[in-house]
């Protein structure tokens, strides 16, 4: 068939697009893998789109020229018309497919430089201070919030006779905290960091471990 380059080429776009949906999914509580992963998806059909643009405008710049050549008497003429306004409509499309990925792409980085701040991030769960990894014992006049020392997930929750110990871990850091008197979280749940997990009010004092790995 004359057209079936043409045909072809539309068919793919469909195919393309219908593709490039999935990388419309929200962003939401995605780790540094996952959105590192994302980006590369996005890079790789942005690329796409750049080559089918090419090949489209090729074909689009060849219908144009034969069509405002070619008499109106010819047989032709409708479909190629007709080729000649849906190629300029799916490089609207290609046009607003790759500012609504690249718009995708700014969101997806922004998330991975924040998430990669917040879990190399600790603070004093009392003081709400920048603090180093490691294990800590701080004094305080009860009763006291208790904060989330790190990012992360409730992995842990034990009820001892002394009081609540917690655990919290995300992608590089863990911490536990003991003991604790209320809990305002459940376990699974996610926190961010400096949010209130519970209080203290029977004890003066609140013990803190928070390791990290930097590799």
């Amino acid at each position: 068939m004359k057209y079936r380059k043409i045909l072809t080429i539309l068919g793919c776009l469909i195919l393309m697009l219908s593709k490039n949906n999935a990388l419309c999914l929200p962003a939401q509580d995605l780790k540094l893998k996952d959105i590192e992963r994302r980006l590369t998806d996005i890079e790789r059909r942005l690329t796409d789109i750049k080559q089918t643009k090419k090949e489209v405008l090729r074909e689009y710049l060849k219908l144009f020229i034969k069509n405002h050549q070619i008499s109106y008497l010819k047989d032709e003429y409708p479909l190629k018309r007709f080729l000649e306004k849906t190629l300029l409509k799916k490089l609207t499309q290609l046009n607003q497919e790759k500012l609504s990925l690249e718009h995708k792409k700014a969101e997806l980085i922004n998330m991975y430089l924040f998430n990669k701040q917040i879990i190399s991030q600790a603070i004093n769960p009392v003081s709400g201070e920048a603090i180093n990894p490691g294990e800590y014992s701080f004094k305080l006049t009860p009763p006291v919030f208790i904060r989330a020392p790190i990012s992360g997930m409730i992995t842990n929750i034990k009820y001892l006779p002394e009081g609540i110990m917690i655990k919290i871990e995300n992608e590089k850091c863990n911490s536990s905290l003991f003991p604790l008197s209320t809990l305002r979280v459940n376990l699974g749940e996610k926190v961010v960091i400096k949010e209130i997990l519970g209080e203290v009010k029977t004890h003066n004092f609140i013990r803190v471990k928070i390791n990290c790995s930097y590799q």
